[in-house]
């Protein structure tokens, strides 16, 4: 269906393309037609676009791509390969290694923002609608901005191309830590827009002829007894927009924008003040002659925000929570190494760990499996459950059969530490049968752990890496993650 840019009726050519009109000419009308595209295949041969729109009169039918619409961008018609598939299977994740936080330290930069160089290094990853993560803190997404002037005669009923506009967009996003400049208990989120224009004929090279690209957001605070409405749980900041004509965009393509989240100051009584947003690109045409009835929208991203009171560095701070967090140990790494062998073999055969229990299930492994952070400095709650867990591995520890393998152990590799998996920080720890009317628990899950002694000085650094990295990625209470072995 033709639907965006249409003419207010039917006009005359000379109006719409200053031509002469010819005596007796039908009236044409006049539209375009908004495409905005993330398939990597399209976004990386746009030349592919440009030549069915002039073969087809304005359609990509042919290529598998659906006009956008109110509702979005435009939607891939085309089958998807078994590939593609296998890839949607498993929930968007990223893994940092835990090397990154030796010793439990924070590392000099918190971020490790990605590059353009790493984003379009990436763009078979950026340029699919949800984007590329890099990592808690940065987002990549690649879209085409495809925009096809369409001339349509009644008689005989035959529309022909008369212009294009094609840009490859870049949006990349950075989540902030601390407060905005302006107001402090704020959250706030930067982004950076790169408009690259490949091709702006007729209307589009006309004088006058603009593009608006602004950031909107629709936010939402998790608590429904917060004290704000939800409109401030996510919205534009003062760069909210840029405006240049077609011409400029094509020699500076870029726009800088950013998001806010109203808070109050970070404290318990308060709650994290979680806020989330979906956000996207709104594109505005200002065409003469024409008259703009959607707006054309980017693929949307999500983020979110918190007034995290219990975590030790940074109170409050934004991320995008659009991918599962995961932080890896490598065997490898002699620092951590006996707690990653430990992980990858008694999830591999949970049947054979210690304490033994036939239905045993370790979770994980996977972002499609992922365990749940358990921050015992939350509250006397999360506290109390959080004992639980370390009291009941250090009873079963404390057990003739786990003391006599201690003593066959090579004593010149010890001393030796009673590691648990999960870990005493997760809701999937060693209590959690104890605690059956509280999130992840129930009577099913009693032995559901596994307890291994490992050198003491690799399995409290393995802790220390742990904790520093609920903290610096902003893991809150109940938060998913994974931690995969390398």
């Amino acid at each position: 269906m033709f639907a965006a840019l249409l003419l207010v009726g039917a006009l005359p050519a000379q109006a719409a393309s200053g031509a002469t009109k010819a005596a007796g000419e039908d009236e044409v009308t006049y539209k375009v037609i908004p495409y905005v595209i993330s398939d990597p295949d399209l976004v990386a041969h746009p030349e592919r676009v440009i030549k069915e729109l002039h073969r087809s009169g304005g359609s990509l039918d042919a290529l598998g791509v659906a006009p956008a619409t109110k509702d979005g961008p435009s939607k891939i018609t085309k089958l998807k390969s078994a590939q593609d598939v296998d890839a949607q299977a498993e929930p968007e994740s990223y893994v940092v290694d835990s090397s990154r936080f030796p010793a439990g330290r924070i590392p000099d930069d918190i971020y490790d923002y990605p590059t353009s160089d790493q984003c379009e290094d990436q763009y078979d990853l950026a340029s699919r609608d949800q984007g590329w993560i890099k990592n808690r803190y940065s987002y990549c997404q690649i879209h085409l901005l495809v925009m096809p002037a369409v001339r349509c005669g009644i008689f005989p009923p035959r529309c022909t191309t008369t212009g294009v506009f094609v840009s490859r967009n870049r949006l990349m996003g950075f989540g902030k830590v601390g407060g905005a400049e302006h107001a402090s208990t704020s959250r706030w989120a930067d982004f950076r827009l790169q408009v690259g224009v490949i091709r702006a004929t007729g209307p589009f090279a006309e004088p006058g002829a603009d593009l608006t690209a602004e950031i909107e957001c629709e936010g939402n605070y998790l608590d429904d007894d917060y004290p704000q409405t939800d409109e401030n749980a996510c919205f534009a900041g003062l760069n909210d927009e840029v405006e240049k004509p077609i011409s400029e965009w094509r020699r500076d393509g870029s726009a800088h924008l950013d998001l806010l989240s109203q808070a109050s100051s970070p404290d318990a009584a308060m709650g994290e003040q979680i806020g989330t947003g979906v956000f996207h690109i709104e594109y505005d045409f200002d065409l003469p002659w024409y008259f703009q009835f959607i707006d054309t929208e980017s693929p949307e991203g999500g983020m979110r925000f918190d007034s995290a009171w219990y975590l030790q560095s940074h109170k409050l701070g934004s991320v995008f929570d659009r991918a599962v967090p995961g932080m890896s140990y490598t065997k490898s790494d002699a620092a951590v190494g006996g707690v990653a062998t430990h992980l990858e073999e008694a999830r591999a055969n949970p049947a054979a760990t210690m304490p033994t229990q036939a239905d045993k299930h370790l979770a994980g492994g996977s972002p499609s499996d992922p365990i749940h952070r358990l921050a015992q400095a939350k509250g006397d709650k999360q506290s109390f459950r959080y004992d639980e867990n370390r009291r009941i591995v250090r009873n079963f520890c404390a057990t003739k059969a786990m003391q006599d393998i201690k003593e066959s152990l090579p004593a010149d590799q010890g001393p030796y530490d009673c590691d648990e998996y999960p870990m005493a920080s997760t809701y999937e720890g060693a209590g959690r049968h104890l605690f059956p009317d509280e999130p992840y628990g129930g009577a099913q899950y009693e032995r559901h752990y596994s307890a291994r002694w490992v050198n003491s000085e690799v399995n409290q650094e393995a802790g220390r890496r742990l904790g520093r990295w609920y903290d610096v990625d902003r893991l809150l209470d109940q938060d998913a993650f994974y931690i995969p072995i390398r």
